[in-house]
């Protein structure tokens, strides 16, 4: 019989490789796992059965939804969308991925010493060097 951990793993998402022949039987033995009589206590076959049920979606997703918002998140949302809530943004209201490569190589100019405060990095991450505007990366990360 399985008990459930007291302290869950922090929600997200951990890509493992799983041949294509293998899902049908890695799901089903995630399936297995819903079953009450697999588990020590009520309790413990209720925080199974969801995590379970949420592996088998991740499972058949691959993990899209989250991959997705994850470099959603690395492009950072263009400030004339701030306001607009996540779950109603488009990808047209990121930042695009060419803006952070543009800042990427400000940050690797600056790293090999072609700036005037390149020496400092976190100035420059932070943007706290003159004309910083154009090369505050930490903005474009958030």
């Amino acid at each position: 019989m399985f008990v459930y951990p007291d302290a869950p793993i922090e929600p997200g998402c951990v890509l493992l490789f799983v041949p294509v022949e293998l899902v049908p039987l890695v799901g089903g033995a995630f399936k297995a796992m819903e079953q009450r009589r697999k588990w020590a206590t009520q309790e413990d076959f209720e925080q199974g059965y969801r995590a379970f049920v949420e592996l088998e979606r991740q499972l058949m997703s691959t993990c899209l939804q989250e991959l997705i918002q994850e470099i959603r998140d690395l492009r950072g949302v263009s400030p004339a969308y701030a306001s607009t809530p996540v779950e109603e943004r488009e990808s047209y209201m990121y930042r695009s991925v060419a803006d952070l490569i543009e800042h990427v190589n400000t940050l690797i100019f600056a790293l090999s010493g072609g700036l005037e405060h390149g020496d400092n990095v976190l100035e420059i991450l932070r943007g706290d060097t003159e004309a910083s505007s154009s090369r505050n990366m930490l903005d474009m990360l958030e």
